[in-house]
């Protein structure tokens, strides 16, 4: 009685599209003799792709030689006939005889590679494995095999050209191994959970050996027809698509930083603090000052307007932040509060309490954001904390972390009185500490004492989870004036964001005329509060935002020039540590504590898309005016992308009336912005274009130098004298030597290749060099970019 073999297809392959799958076909019947529309279908998951598996197909034990091949097709396999087969020879396998018994083998290989790696287990323990031999096989339906013409000598086989490489067994071949004794367990049926099950093991491989190719996907051949064996076992660079590379590269770089920050989210606790910052900055790194727009992704009154889940409503508009250049989001505090704002934080560690959403709809909104190339920047209010227990005098000063399913965070976050500052309403005597000289007093929560040592530990520990397990980049710190600028420095060193900024609104100067013109005393608070930080963190200018509301309302652009010639505000400074803004949710939205004046928000827009510093959106002037205010917003911030001006970029003022404001920036001028009712008049033609404009206001932008013609060839000396030609392969055109050209010797396909050689190349053959040169230069273009 002949037995039966259990017979497993183990494919690595990345040549699906969506909506595809891989197939499995071949000689014998029950692998679809030939027949694309019966083919074997393959299974994977997107935590294990490229990795495909089978499903269990029985095979009398004495079929003898069977041949395969792997295809791409419909993954319903309804349409054979677009199916795509992989190229070189049939593979082979051999059938073991299994003597009346039962035999389990397992076949694995990768797509257009010609290995086979096997492994057996017949009834009783016996187990076998190795290279997949090779008879000479017969032509499959498929891929058509050229006969060679009478009296030619046949092709030989890449096979015979090129020997197998020993590539040892792979992908999914360890989920044989048990610890029965006889080293192998049985071969498990390959139902769907067990083919998932078996290919999740498989995802525990580094993300180096998941890319990593055994030898190239193309036959190399020599100038004189044959195969190059040693090039064709080398990966070829030259022939990746450039952006197929640029694509994986951001999936896999994505990848490894979320497996990175998982893995340091699980050891936070666990690390010395120095090691874990180290790792955490190369997790999230640093963001370029040049480059960032940061947009407020909420108003005073989003936590209603969310109905419970604000943070998909901003989820859903991640294509319009694109469209307008943002690169970071400001998103509201994430806490339990006592206020539905956010403003009067109780436990911390609870997001779920939030009025915005849950902490499950945050950290999707933050993977959402970083699919798309932005960055989170969450609110972080610790100047104070509202108690969620009272003491025996009654008093809201005990305060619990809402930690409640990682014990490593057990007491981080439990606090009592001695929280609180000595002196504040909520105290109870135990503090360590008064507030300090120049703090300002919020009288509607518990002053938080920033100089206690376990206050700051847990504040960091909270800091650092919020990078590790939630997601975000950077801080947004609220209300900086109630407590020293040493500790919000102290809190960035203590958890890396990729950048910070402080909220320090203070009082500007007036006099019986109004807002003084000089505003020096409000910009130098500011300048020393980020200097206190150790230029840790940014400021919210405050002073621009002052000076340009008021130039705008009363027609007094004058204002925008200082004594020495400068932009009036932190930006006339300290270009690199401010963020210029227009409202925010106290200023503008439904509070109107400070308002600019709504006619004038796109004058204010061209203002600060066009100057040094960091500028920032506001959520109702991107999201709630319209698109046609978004577009011209859009419009102001492609110009400054496409001048690229740094933040601290030179502005030369160059009027600055009562109606009428011209300013240059850049060095050498790269932008031009005129505001105000008079009409500016036309910038220089030969150097300005017009760039975005509305009422009152003008942009131009630097015209781009026309490209360089190259040099015309140097006259003949005398009419007689004829400029040396070389004929084409084909002895047609005549082609004119090159002018002289240097660059040291290169080797290209093993011929050396120098000036002289180069010079005296065809037509023909200076674009077939091209055409193997220019793939090259591109993907390095690519590799220097990814590695910036």
């Amino acid at each position: 009685m002949s037995g039966t073999c259990d017979l497993t297809f183990q494919i690595e392959c990345i040549a699906t599209k969506p909506g595809e799958a891989v197939f499995v076909v071949g000689s014998a019947p029950e692998i679809g003799a030939w027949d694309p529309s019966k083919a074997v279908p393959c299974l994977t998951s997107p935590k294990v792709f490229p990795n495909w598996t089978s499903q269990t197909v029985t095979l009398p034990a004495n079929t003898g030689n069977i041949e395969f091949k792997v295809l791409v097709q419909a993954a319903d396999g309804k349409k054979p006939a677009s199916a795509r087969w992989e190229g070189g020879p049939n593979r082979c396998l051999t059938i073991p005889e299994g003597k009346g018994g039962l035999v389990q083998l397992s076949a694995s290989c990768s797509w257009g590679l010609p290995e086979v790696t096997y492994r057996t287990k017949l009834d009783g323990g016996t187990v076998g494995g190795g290279q997949g031999l090779r008879p000479e096989p017969t032509p499959a339906p498929g891929p058509a095999t050229e006969e060679p013409k009478k009296g030619q000598e046949p092709k030989k086989s890449a096979e015979t050209l090129m020997p197998r490489l020993e590539t040892g067994v792979h992908f999914g071949l360890e989920e044989f191994v048990d610890e029965s004794g006889d080293s192998l367990g049985p071969l498990e049926n390959a139902s769907s959970s067990n083919l998932l099950r078996k290919a999740s093991r498989n995802h525990s491989q580094t993300m180096a050996e998941r890319m990593q190719r055994r030898s190239s996907r193309h036959l190399c051949i020599n100038n004189d027809g044959m195969l190059n064996s040693d090039m064709s076992r080398v990966p070829s660079m030259m022939l990746i698509d450039a952006s197929e590379l640029e694509e994986d590269t951001k999936k896999y770089t994505e990848e490894v930083e979320k497996l990175e920050r998982d893995s340091l989210n699980i050891m936070q606790r666990r690390m010395p603090s120095g090691s874990l910052l180290e790792k955490m900055e190369e997790v999230i790194g640093s963001a370029d000052k040049d480059s960032i727009v940061l947009l407020q992704g909420f108003n005073w009154e989003s936590w209603r307007a969310g109905a419970g889940d604000w943070y998909s409503v901003i989820g859903k508009s991640v294509d319009k932040f694109k469209h307008v250049g943002v690169t970071d989001i400001w998103l509201p505090p994430p806490s339990s509060s006592v206020a539905p704002q956010g403003y009067l934080p109780s436990q911390l560690f609870n997001l779920d309490g939030s009025k915005y959403g849950t902490q499950a709809s945050l950290e999707t909104l933050i993977k959402t954001l970083h699919e798309n190339g932005i960055r989170a920047i969450a609110d972080i209010v610790v100047n104070h904390r509202c108690g969620d227990k009272q003491d025996s005098q009654g008093r809201w000063n005990q305060f619990t972390s809402g930690m409640e399913n990682r014990p490593s965070f057990a007491g981080v976050m439990d606090w009592g009185g001695w929280a609180i500052t000595l002196g504040d309403t909520y105290s109870d005597g135990t503090g360590e500490h008064a507030p300090g000289k120049y703090d300002g007093k919020f009288d509607a929560a518990p002053d938080i004492d920033h100089a206690n040592q376990k206050v700051q530990q847990s504040i960091a520990i909270w800091l650092r989870w919020l990078q590790l397990q939630v997601g975000f980049d950077g801080w947004r710190f609220d209300f900086v004036k109630g407590y020293s600028a040493e500790f919000v420095g102290l809190y960035c060193k203590k958890s890396a964001p990729a950048w910070a900024v402080g909220e320090l609104w203070g009082d500007m100067q007036y006099d019986d005329n109004g807002l003084a013109a000089n505003q020096d005393r409000h910009r130098q608070e500011i300048t020393n509060w980020v200097n206190s930080t150790d230029k840790q963190s940014t400021a919210f200018d405050f002073t621009t935002k002052g000076i340009l509301q008021e130039a705008c309302k009363n027609c007094q652009y004058w204002r925008l020039k200082d004594a020495n010639g400068k932009p009036p505000g932190l930006i006339g400074w300290m270009p690199k540590y401010a963020v210029t803004f227009i409202d925010n949710h106290d200023t503008g939205s439904t509070q109107r504590h400070w308002p600019f004046p709504d006619d004038k928000v796109l004058v204010g827009y061209a203002y600060i898309c066009t100057h040094p510093g960091i500028p920032a959106l506001f959520w109702d002037h991107v999201m709630d005016w319209g698109e046609n205010v978004r577009n011209q917003i859009a419009d102001l911030l492609r110009v400054r992308r496409e001048s690229g001006i740094p933040v601290d970029a030179p502005v030369n003022i160059i009027r600055a009336d009562a109606d009428s404001y011209v300013a240059e920036i850049g060095s050498p001028a790269a932008l031009r912005v005129a505001l105000g009712p008079r009409h500016a008049g036309d910038a220089d033609g030969s150097y300005w274009e017009q760039g975005p404009q509305g009422k009152d206001y003008r942009v131009w932008i630097h015209k781009k130098p026309a490209p360089t013609p190259p040099p015309a060839p140097p006259p003949a000396k005398s009419s007689d004298a004829k400029s040396p030609v070389h004929s084409s392969p084909k002895g047609g055109a005549k082609a004119e030597t090159l002018p002289d050209v240097s660059f040291p010797d290169i080797t290209v396909d093993g011929v050396k290749l120098t000036p002289a050689k180069l010079k005296a190349m065809s037509k023909q053959e200076v674009e077939q060099l091209v055409g193997k040169l220019e793939p090259l230069l591109n993907a390095s273009k690519l590799a220097k970019a990814l590695k910036k």
